[in-house]
């Protein structure tokens, strides 16, 4: 078990330090754009009539584009969103004026995300990082499991005290220990923000093929149509009527993607800042035709849903994202001392080998 433990951990340390040193620098990503952009720190309120504004300016300026989603400011962060397919970005501030625009990961906190979700290599990459993901876990448990038998002499020793391959493995193996727990929690969650269709396949459908769960979606419908019901600022006013005390998010407008305008709405009390409560609004005879109610899935469902903002730290507690940036920053110190430990091992071997061959090589004195 150790020697499988060891080789098979040293192909993976790499992968390991590569994606949990990224991961801990993305955590703090929009503090970072607040620092480098002036306007993702401006006084922002998202009342329906400033979302409207800005709403309306993005479709008359790419209303010719297809437009895959768009995340509105908010109170804490006042940068627009907008992803137009198949791979360009925008940035807008409150006023809905382009800020930056771009393409796949050339803005320096994109290329960071493509490094730590794809490995700069496409989908190849996310395979990569999925499998790869899944034997960390399979490498994790093997690591538990040839540490109990001396668990009685377990030390709380992360730091190494030298570089010697005994001090980096006695590092490397307390720091397995100490963080298999949040280590847990980001590989679950990581796999399945790697695989999110297999995984709702694989948690949800059943759940959404009941009927019971279709009824749901044409419950508390307001039942309002024509005029100018469609428009921006009253499909806004009308989400927000159905969902009381709830922010609006994210929206996706009719086109390519959607025939309805799908209004995203944050609940008090939910984590994921991207707005799973949903409103589909016809934006020519203003039906509202669906309303989901995040808060009244299912409780698997409810718990995929707080997979995202538990991977990335967006759970609004600066506490949580300092404690995910300790665990990455752990787990990148972990995967160097076990990778110096193998180095230093083989190291040693190839050196005492280099020397017995040489001393049965040589020639007798006289």
């Amino acid at each position: 078990m150790r020697t499988l433990h060891a080789w098979v951990g040293i192909t993976l340390a790499l992968l390991l330090i590569v994606v949990s040193a990224s991961g801990s620098l993305l955590l703090w990503k929009q503090d970072y754009l607040r620092l480098t952009i002036p306007e993702a720190r401006m006084s922002f309120e998202p009342t329906p009539e400033n979302l409207a504004r800005i709403a309306e300016r993005v479709e008359a300026e790419f209303e010719s584009q297809d437009l895959m989603a768009f995340y509105f400011p908010t109170e804490t962060f006042s940068l627009a969103t907008l992803a137009i397919y198949p791979d360009t970005y925008v940035y807008l501030d409150v006023e809905g004026k382009v800020v930056d625009q771009w393409q796949g990961n050339s803005r320096a906190e994109e290329w960071l995300f493509d490094l730590h979700h794809r490995l700069l290599l496409a989908d190849t990459g996310l395979q990569i990082v999925g499998f790869g993901a899944m034997a960390l876990f399979i490498l994790m448990l093997s690591g538990v499991v040839v540490w109990w038998p001396t668990r009685r002499a377990f030390r709380m020793r992360l730091w190494p005290a030298g570089s010697n391959r005994q001090q980096a493995l006695g590092s490397h193996r307390n720091l397995g220990i100490v963080l298999a727990l949040p280590f847990t929690l980001v590989l679950g969650s990581g796999i399945i923000l790697v695989f999110p269709q297999q995984a709702e396949e694989l948690l949800l459908s059943e759940h959404r093929a009941s009927q019971e769960y279709s009824d749901k979606m044409t419950e508390g419908l307001d039942g309002i149509h024509g005029g100018d019901s469609g428009d921006w600022l009253p499909s806004f006013q009308r989400a927000l009527a159905v969902f009381p005390d709830a922010r609006i998010r994210s929206v996706q407008g009719s086109g390519l993607f959607s025939a309805y305008r799908v209004i995203g709405l944050q609940q008090q009390g939910e984590w994921n800042p991207l707005g799973m409560s949903k409103v589909y609004i016809d934006g020519a005879e203003g039906y509202m035709d669906i309303r989901m109610d995040s808060q009244g899935f299912p409780a698997i469902e409810r718990a995929y849903n707080a997979v995202y903002p538990l991977h990335t730290g967006r759970v609004d507690a600066l506490w949580y994202k300092c404690l995910l940036t300790v665990v990455g920053l752990g787990l990148t110190l972990m995967g160097s001392m076990g990778m110096l430990a193998f180095i230093r091992r083989y190291y040693r071997g190839g050196a005492r080998g280099s020397g017995c061959g040489s001393a049965r090589g040589r020639a007798p004195a006289g």
